[in-house]
């Protein structure tokens, strides 16, 4: 565990990129910059997701088992929450429950981009479920 005094400073030009890009996931792109799994911190998860424009929405969104928070800090797009979809643009915060269905989609002619947060030590102790993939 990390000495609580003690701050961690990163940007995304220290980070790794992952991505997701299928039929049912769709595309997003994202980087860890605070989490247990990449720096020595705790009870926070957070980075930034960006999702291309022009890219296939999944049929269906996925969920977790924990809360989630997105920040739209580029772009403009919607967030579809059990099927319903509201629109977002730079300054928009959204709060998801921990396992309700959801996705971000980009209907814009810019990258959406947001800030994602998990109240989780690690991104790896975050479970994702997609339904729209098998078991």
């Amino acid at each position: 565990m990390s000495d609580r005094r003690h701050a961690v400073f990163r940007t995304i030009a220290d980070c790794p990129t992952e991505s997701w890009s299928s039929p049912t996931r769709g595309a997003v792109t994202w980087s860890e910059l605070i989490g247990g799994d990449t720096t020595p911190t705790h009870d926070i998860t957070a980075g930034v997701a960006e999702i291309p424009v022009g890219s296939v929405s999944p049929p269906r969104g996925h969920h977790h088992d924990a809360a989630e928070l997105y920040f739209i800090i580029g772009g403009q797009g919607e967030v579809v929450v059990d099927g319903h979809p509201t629109a977002v643009a730079v300054g928009s915060a959204v709060w998801i429950p921990a396992d309700v269905e959801h996705f971000a989609r980009n209907t814009g002619a810019e990258p959406l981009r947001l800030l994602y947060v998990f109240g989780r030590d690690k991104f790896s102790d975050v479970h994702y479920t997609f339904p729209g993939e098998a078991d």
